[in-house]
């Protein structure tokens, strides 16, 4: 496992327990936001972070998170939607890195924004 995935699990299980709670350098979600203009800032917020940020997808938001995970399509169309995005509509462009991970055995979408070198982005 790599040092990022490591970071992310440690983050979400900080984010999720004993009360869950939303964190600068992480954000869980079912899925993506059909408004790429605020999906664009959102990626360009953790890009900015000391040491880049997360997103974590296939939690459901509720009082209570729901962990439910994402379909091997819902992966692909995802992972291509931040690259097209991190390419396409920040500048500079922001690199990223993937890896879906099984958290309390259920299959999440961890994708790590990395640190932009030149800021802001």
């Amino acid at each position: 496992m790599k040092a990022w995935e490591k970071r992310g699990i440690e983050l979400l299980e900080k984010s999720l327990r004993p009360v869950p709670q939303e964190l600068n350098e992480l954000d869980w979600k079912l899925d993506l936001s059909p408004d790429k203009t605020r999906l664009s800032e959102h990626i360009s917020a953790l890009a900015n972070l000391p040491g880049g940020g997360f997103l974590v997808l296939g939690i459901r938001n509720t009082p209570i998170p729901t962990l439910e995970g994402l379909s091997h399509l819902d992966v692909s169309k995802t992972v291509g939607q931040i690259a097209n995005l991190s390419r396409d509509a920040l500048s500079p462009v922001v690199k990223t890195d993937h890896a879906v991970i099984s958290f309390d055995g259920v299959p999440l979408l961890f994708i790590f924004i990395h640190e932009s070198s030149v800021k802001p982005v």
